[in-house]
């Protein structure tokens, strides 16, 4: 099992970080952040009421999340942020809903959120950095193993490798929200 997840993790930084991917125009995926998350008015079934309760949002709040059509079914997932009370230097706790089923799909910490143009059983990978202190951090990929995400890799990263990781981010496409407060 640790060769098979070696080998995706490999794979994957491959394809994300390959000088070829310089030459295309085309973002790398999609950067989102705590700038990315909307007020979002979220059905109050499937499985987004525990996570609200578990995001310690009150009863009467509107969450803040992203929205966005990841595995091209015609339905929007949600990207549901913590409450900002659960948030730290270190990054947020953000959880992925399913669209079509409103089912939690993925538990994800940090911030950045990266969300790759590669796809794995249909949905993106998606890879978080979670800061330790200035410059240190962990680095950590998700794959959707056709149920839920998974994490593949963690890795502690100091110094000149998280400069080198965040140079490798420039080829990502920031989303912010949009201030007239409609959807992406």
């Amino acid at each position: 099992m640790k060769v098979k997840i070696s080998a995706v993790f490999v794979s994957i930084l491959f394809l994300l970080f390959h000088p070829a991917r310089a030459e295309n125009k085309e973002p790398l995926g999609i950067w989102l952040d705590s700038s990315s998350m909307s007020p979002l008015k979220l059905p109050a079934s499937g499985g987004i009421p525990d996570i609200l309760d578990r995001f310690e949002y009150p009863a009467d709040a509107v969450p803040y999340a992203f929205q966005k059509d990841l595995n091209g079914d015609g339905k929007k997932e949600f990207l549901i942020a913590a409450s900002a009370g659960q948030c730290g230097t270190g990054g947020c706790p953000y959880a992925m809903v399913d669209g079509r089923s409103l089912r939690r799909i993925g538990d994800f910490f940090g911030s950045p959120i990266l969300v790759a143009g590669q796809k794995i059983n249909g949905y993106p990978v998606i890879q978080t950095y979670s800061h330790a202190s200035a410059g240190s951090g962990t680095f950590t990929t998700y794959v959707h193993d056709g149920k839920e995400y998974r994490t593949v890799s963690a890795v502690f990263l100091a110094g000149e490798s998280v400069d080198e990781l965040f140079k490798n981010f420039a080829g990502y496409k920031k989303i912010l929200a949009p201030k007239n407060g409609k959807d992406k």
